[in-house]
Order: structure tokens, then sequence, then C-alpha cells
């Protein structure tokens, strides 16, 4: 049985750029080579062809309402940070997915971020095991050069720079530790 990926967003992205994504309608991903290259990579179960059909957005009536969703819903332990001071941007999701045709409409969500962003070296996204310790990276998404990409090399966390992991690792166990306190457990 599969346990639940964690997503973890890291992006600079001024304060009006900010709001200006979060108003925004999701948008709907176009099927290209880097979602192709991207899904032929990855293992998985009854793995079928990734079509326009699969690959889809969110119905929400903006990205606010997405996030939102995913704020109010409990049991995924998820966080927005936006720090005005550095104009980053972070988000989590503590409990994801374990199930890519789940993960499509996020993918689509973190990759029209790079309308929006500044340029900068630490712009990542990536959805892994933290919480149960695994090793497999579902996905793992540049920001250069104002186009977001699926990193395919990155297939486990071994693949991914050790001061990046260990830093997501950090915030993460952070915000678990504080999510924890302010959760009531029945």
């Amino acid at each position: 049985m599969s346990e639940l990926s964690s997503l973890f967003v890291k992006v600079k992205i001024t304060k009006n750029q900010f709001e200006n994504f979060l108003s925004s309608s999701p948008q709907k991903p176009e099927l290209n080579n880097n979602w192709l290259a991207w899904w032929e990579s990855r293992n998985m179960y009854s793995k079928m062809d990734l079509t326009t059909e699969w690959l889809r957005a969110y119905n929400d009536a903006n990205n606010k309402s997405v996030l939102d969703g995913w704020l109010d819903a409990q049991q995924a332990f998820a966080f927005s940070d936006y720090d005005e001071a550095s104009e980053e941007w972070r988000l989590g999701i503590i409990f994801f997915s374990e199930n890519y045709l789940e993960m499509l409409p996020m993918f689509a969500f973190v990759i029209s971020l790079e309308k929006y962003i500044s340029e900068s070296t630490d712009n990542l996204a990536i959805v892994y095991p933290f919480f149960w310790g695994d090793s497999h990276v579902s996905a793992y998404i540049n920001f250069e050069e104002g186009i977001a990409s699926f990193n395919n090399k990155i297939q486990t966390t071994a693949d991914v720079n050790p001061e990046i992991l260990n830093s997501v690792t950090a915030y993460l166990s952070k915000k678990w530790d504080e999510l924890l306190e302010n959760t009531e457990i029945d």
C-alpha cells in the first residue's frame, strides 16, 4: 500500500504578483513534451497514457479558492507562508497524495506560477514521502528563465541536491510540529 507523499513549493514572488496569481483562474495545462516525458519517467501501477482528458486544472473560480480548499482540509496538514520581507512563498501539503492522476491539477497549479514569480535559483517544487521516509520522488519542478518544467532525472531523494533536500525537510518538520501543536486530536 502506498502512503501519501508531501508537496513543498518555494518561490520568489512579489506581493503584487502573488495577489495577481491568487486572483487568477486556474490555468488549464497544455499537454506538451515536458509533461509527457515526466509521465513516461515515472513508475506506477496500471500506467495509462497521459492524455488531455487526464491532464486538467482545478475547477475553482480562482487560485485563492484552490489554496483555501487545501488549507481548509485539516487532514492534509497544509500551510501557506508568504514572507513580505524576502518576497518568498512557501506552500506545503504534508499529506498530499499517492496517486499521480490526483496530483495532476496541483502540478498545473504549481507550473502556472511561472508567469508570476521572480527569477531565483531557490524556486522549486517537490513531491516526496517526507513523512514516511521513503526515497521515491513523484515530481521535481524547476523554475528557470521564466519556465517551469519537470526534472525527470530526479527519481529519488538521492538525486536531489542534499542542501535543498535538507532545507525542504527541515521546513516541513518545523511546519509539522507547528500544525500538530495547533490541532485538536480526538
